[in-house]
C-alpha cells in the first residue's frame, strides 16, 4: 500500500513539473508580460539562502546553481547594458520583457538538469507565491485551473497592464538623475511601490470567488517568508 501512494505521489510531482513548464510560457489572450514575469526569475529564487534550504539543495547542488546563476547574471547584464539605450519607453520595456523570459526559459532548462523533479515543483510553488495573484491570473495554466471566466481573464489582463503603467511612471523621475540622487529617492519609492503591488494583489484575489481562492492557495503550497525584494531604477 505504501509502495502504491509512493508511485502516486511521485505521478502527480511529474505531472504537476510538466504542465507548470509549459504553463509559464503561455499567457492568457491579451495578458502582459511586464509586471511580475521579471520578479521571482529561476535565478533570483535559487541564489536565496532559504529557497536552498528549502528545497534541501546537496552542496553539489548549490554549486552547480550559483556556478549557472553567475553565467546567466553575465549574460544578461551585458544584453540589458545595450537596450537601456533605447529611449521609447514602451520598446525598451516590452525588448527587456522578451530578454528576461529568454533568459528565464534558458534558466529554467539548465537547472532542470540539476535539480530533482520534487525539487522543481516546490520551486514553481515558491515562484507563484513571489509573483502573486496579478501574474497568475494571466498565466493560461492557472487561469485554466481556476476556471477563469472570459470576463474575469479580461479584468486581470487589464489590472495587470494598469500595474505595470503605474510602476513605470514612479520610476519614471529617476532616469534622469544621478547615482546618489536614486538612492535617496529609493526608500520613498519601494514604499510606493510596494503599495501598489499590495493594492494590485487584492484587486487581483478580488476578481476570485471563494472557491477560486482556495484553489489558487493550495496551489502555491506550503508559505514560505522570503526577504522582501527591492527595486531597481
Amino acid at each position: 500500500m505504501r509502495q502504491v501512494h509512493s508511485c502516486l505521489v511521485l505521478a502527480v510531482v511529474f505531472a504537476f513539473v510538466l504542465v507548470s513548464v509549459a504553463a509559464a510560457q503561455e499567457r492568457t489572450p491579451g495578458g502582459r508580460q511586464g509586471f511580475g514575469r521579471m520578479r521571482g526569475s529561476f535565478v533570483e529564487l535559487l541564489s536565496l539562502e532559504q529557497v536552498q534550504k528549502e528545497l534541501k539543495l546537496s552542496e553539489d547542488q548549490i554549486a552547480k546553481v550559483k556556478e549557472i546563476g553567475e553565467k546567466l547574471r553575465t549574460e544578461m547584464r551585458e544584453q540589458f547594458a545595450g537596450l537601456r539605450e533605447i529611449q521609447d519607453v514602451q520598446e525598451r520595456r516590452t525588448k527587456m520583457t522578451e530578454a528576461s523570459n529568454q533568459f528565464d526559459e534558458k534558466a529554467r532548462g539548465q537547472f532542470r538538469e540539476v535539480l530533482s523533479q520534487e525539487q522543481m515543483m516546490r520551486l514553481y510553488q515558491i515562484r507563484l507565491q513571489v509573483r502573486g495573484a496579478v501574474y497568475a491570473l494571466n498565466n493560461r495554466w492557472v487561469a485554466d485551473r481556476l476556471k477563469l471566466t472570459d470576463e474575469q481573464k479580461k479584468k486581470a489582463a487589464e489590472l495587470e497592464k494598469a500595474t505595470e503603467d503605474r510602476v513605470s511612471e514612479a520610476y519614471s523621475p529617476l532616469r534622469n538623475l544621478s547615482q546618489e540622487e536614486r538612492r535617496e529617492k529609493m526608500a520613498d519609492l519601494r514604499e510606493k511601490i510596494s503599495k501598489m503591488r499590495s493594492e494590485a494583489e487584492q484587486k487581483a484575489l478580488g476578481l476570485l470567488t471563494a472557491e477560486q481562492k482556495e484553489t489558487f492557495e493550495k496551489m502555491k503550497g506550503e508559505k514560505i517568508e522570503l526577504p522582501e525584494r527591492r527595486p531597481q531604477p
